[in-house]
């Protein structure tokens, strides 16, 4: 429980940030850097929030396998969310294949830019950035794991920024 409110925070901050450098990608496309280093942040951090937010959530819960003084990579955090043994309906994320595609080669990318390596932006940019969102909707609005009434502010501020969001990338397709 204690991870939550950071989890919300850093959601925040991630779509606002995807929320800034949006409107000027098109024209600049080399915007979408910051647009996916926002929205990355704000799904890992939607994750964070969903699988701390049970009374019976574990630190481990979040922790790499590898070094449990580390959140666990994208991957592992989405198959978890993704498990019954962490998430039950309707909080459990009912993720497709191509969602989970399409969230890993966003990170990809993002992960590409923050490292300093020459960053091939994927073809399917606006697409991915979609369904990383609906992802976020669906953690932190639609059914989230933690009481959203102890976080009525920030839970406020975050479905108004994943509601710009979805109106200027369009329907998920």
């Amino acid at each position: 429980m204690k991870q939550v409110e950071p989890a919300l925070f850093g959601a925040l901050e991630g779509l606002k940030l995807a929320n800034r450098e949006l409107p000027w990608a098109g024209a600049d496309p080399e915007r979408w850097r910051w647009v996916a280093v926002g929205l990355v942040t704000a799904l890992k951090s939607a994750l964070i929030a969903a699988l701390s937010g049970y009374e019976t959530a574990s630190p481990g819960d979040t922790a790499d396998l590898k070094d449990a003084t580390r959140v666990a990579p994208l991957a592992l955090l989405l198959r978890r969310a993704r498990s019954e043994r962490y998430l039950v309906a309707p909080e459990r994320l009912q993720a497709t294949a191509a969602e989970m595609e399409a969230c890993l080669r966003l990170a990809a990318y993002r992960n590409q830019v923050v490292h300093g390596v020459v960053a091939e932006r994927p073809d399917r940019i606006g697409g991915d950035c979609r369904r990383a969102l609906s992802l976020v909707r669906h953690l932190l609005v639609a059914a989230p794991a933690f009481d959203p009434v102890r976080h009525a502010v920030t839970a406020a501020l975050i479905s108004d920024e994943i509601s710009r969001l979805q109106r200027q990338l369009g329907p998920v397709g």
